[in-house]
């Protein structure tokens, strides 16, 4: 007798949470904190070096995997293990890079990331560019849409330009759209004009405002709370 299609559906209930993973994952970074079986250390020009495992660097980044294949007995050695030297200046992105990897700050109970300045963050860019890490990319350009003033508001959308974060520089352009007084404030800098990307969207900024121009798509994609933009501290 022949087999006869039924339209039938049965419902299991949700997927378990894979725990197995969640373990392992914590293991990990339990293995890091005690610096038990690293094999390998990243470190910034001149800085601290921080332990990690080859295995987990090398599943996380091509990138990396290319650079510990390169290492032999004659690597350069901190504490023991053969360095990767990473070409940034703060030891704290390097910190950063190893965090992203073995997934902390991810959890809600975690330290939220929060760079000391401006050029370690850039430094955090540029690493997760040069190692594709879209997690740790990620982390650092929803900063750059944080805490904005008048005092970091140019360096933070030169960073949007140099790494072609189109979405965070809109939002960041919304908020100026908002606030004239500050627009006007930072096409009126001389420093703008080091960064000509930027002054020409602060112009079509000024000129939409005066009915001169189209009025700008809005670009959605990164998930950046607003922030409303403060004058800086004198």
């Amino acid at each position: 007798m022949a087999a006869v299609p039924m339209d039938l559906e049965v419902d299991l209930g949700p997927m378990p949470s894979n725990e197995c993973r969640e373990d392992l994952l914590q293991g990990l970074r339990e293995l890091l904190t005690s610096r038990e079986l690293c094999d390998v250390a990243l470190v910034a020009e001149g800085g601290q070096a921080f332990p990690a495992h080859r295995t987990v660097l090398a599943a996380c980044s091509p990138a990396l995997r290319a650079r510990i294949s390169k290492l032999d007995s004659a690597s350069l050695q901190a504490d023991g293990l053969p360095v990767i030297s990473l070409d940034v200046k703060h030891s704290e992105a390097v910190k950063a890079l190893v965090d992203s990897v073995y997934g902390i700050g991810a959890a809600e109970s975690d330290r939220p990331y929060n760079p000391s300045s401006e050029a370690t963050n850039m430094d955090v860019l540029k690493l997760a560019r040069e190692f594709d890490l879209p997690a740790l990319e990620d982390q650092a350009a929803r900063w750059l849409a944080k805490n904005l003033t008048t005092a970091n508001l140019l360096d933070r959308l030169a960073a949007c330009e140099e790494f072609g974060l189109q979405d965070v520089k809109e939002k960041i352009l919304e908020q100026l759209t908002a606030n004239t007084d500050v627009l006007y404030e930072m096409v009126s800098n001389p420093s703008v004009r080091s960064v000509p990307g930027v002054l020409q969207d602060l112009l079509l900024r000024v000129l939409q405002l005066l009915g001169c121009g189209p009025p700008q798509p809005r670009i959605g994609g990164t998930a950046t709370k607003d922030q409303p933009l403060k004058k800086a501290d004198a």
